[in-house]
């Protein structure tokens, strides 16, 4: 079976150049095309996971609260590309294809480390919270996460665009908290008031491929002070 590979696309601009060099430098210019070109390859794209990792700190936080904070652990593998095989061969030829020209959305905190470097995690599929599977089930076309039976597979990137999609409301506050994790237009990345804020943390198992993931979410409401209240 084949290698899976899952490189992102480059985009190279295009080089002319005149014509103007007798035959005997023919190959100085073939040269400095050749570097010009190469020199003018545009940058990877963002990685999805990237724009929507956490741009807040918890300094950050001092004036807000949080509101119907909650968290859940998971527990699965992680895999670099570069070691799919043997271990993954019987699941390596559908992620080639389901992964196909398909840009990575990055790592643990979006980060692209590239090539054989790039990371993906493999979990029970219903170890996926509901709203995750339901999720899946309402975006066939999606990309980023490859259901094969009763397993999917995808990188720590695409957790967090749905990041509270992962998170069950905290049965404290069912009343007041219903729904708003489901509503990903209530999420983002920076902070603001009134908006679902979300943070990935993971932490190595006890076997080689181990990976314990605490996925927690909350909604940032800033505090009224006594000058606002006049």
């Amino acid at each position: 079976m084949k290698i899976l590979t899952i490189l992102s696309p480059a985009i190279l601009a295009a080089t002319a150049f005149a014509a103007e060099e007798s035959s005997s430098s023919s190959s100085s210019t073939e040269s400095s095309s050749s570097s010009t070109s190469t020199s003018s390859k545009l940058p990877d794209p963002t990685p999805v996971g990237e724009i929507w990792n956490a741009k807040w700190k918890a300094a950050d936080l001092s004036s807000y609260t949080k509101k119907c904070a909650s968290s859940i652990e998971l527990k699965g593998e992680i895999y670099k590309l570069g070691e799919l095989y043997p271990t993954l061969k019987t699941w390596a030829p559908q992620l080639k294809v389901f992964y196909n020209k398909q840009l990575y959305p990055g790592s643990w905190n979006g980060v692209d480390k590239h090539g054989n470097d790039r990371e993906l995690l493999k979990l029970d599929y219903e170890a996926l919270p509901f709203a995750v599977r339901e999720w899946l089930a309402s975006h066939p076309k999606q990309k980023h996460f490859s259901v094969q039976e009763d397993i999917v597979f995808f990188a720590p990137g695409a957790i967090y665009p749905i990041l509270p999609l992962f998170v069950d409301e905290p049965d404290s506050d069912v009343g007041e908290c219903e729904g708003v994790f489901d509503d990903l237009d209530n999420y983002s990345a920076s902070l603001k008031d009134d908006a679902v804020l979300g943070t990935v943390e993971h932490k190595k198992g006890k076997g080689k491929h181990d990976v314990e993931i605490k996925i927690s979410a909350f909604q940032a409401v800033k505090k009224v002070t006594g000058r606002d209240e006049l």
